[in-house]
């Protein structure tokens, strides 16, 4: 197997309450026009970096959101943090579902880690054509070695995930 599920990652009350906190219509989200580097013309997304290469916003949010999750995860090192919104790119029902390059995230060795904020059919596919589904307070975790892309969903508005990438 190459990757692991984890269902109900979170505590039912603190993952209902991140939920709410970047479903609700008040996150800060920012604007990328490519869904993973610049040459990747497939869809666009909104993110916010909460951590990247060990540095931690100063605005809070890696304490309310980013330990929660990362106390759970096994690790020596949390290389980055990025909370994902990918809209609809599709009207409803189509099957032409958005989709970025297959890529790794970094050159470094890594882990990868997908935590689901909400359940729709979106889903991250492995090079290999397995398909991890987007599944509310499920952490899919898999080796960063394994070249993945994001494909987008049809049947919600929005697919958010936070995506975690750490040395164990």
């Amino acid at each position: 197997m190459n990757h692991q599920r984890i269902d109900n990652f979170l505590p039912r009350e603190i993952f209902e309450n991140l939920q709410k906190d970047l479903m609700g219509g008040v996150f800060p989200w920012y604007y990328r026009h490519a869904m993973t580097d610049p040459q990747d013309t497939e869809g666009f997304l909104f993110a916010t970096v909460i951590v990247n290469d060990e540095e931690v916003d100063d605005t809070g949010m890696f304490q309310e959101i980013g330990v929660p999750i990362v106390s759970r995860i096994p690790m020596t090192k949390l290389i980055r943090m990025k909370i994902n919104c990918h809209p609809r790119q599709t009207l409803r029902g189509q099957e032409n579902y958005p989709m970025c390059r297959y890529h790794v995230d970094m050159n470094e060795q890594h882990t990868v880690g997908i935590l689901g904020i909400n359940t729709c059919n979106g889903y991250t596919e492995l090079e290999d054509g397995t398909k991890l589904e987007s599944i509310e307070n499920s952490l899919v975790v898999f080796n960063g070695d394994i070249k993945h892309r994001s494909v987008g969903q049809t049947d919600e508005n929005i697919r958010v995930n936070i995506n975690i990438n750490w040395i164990e």
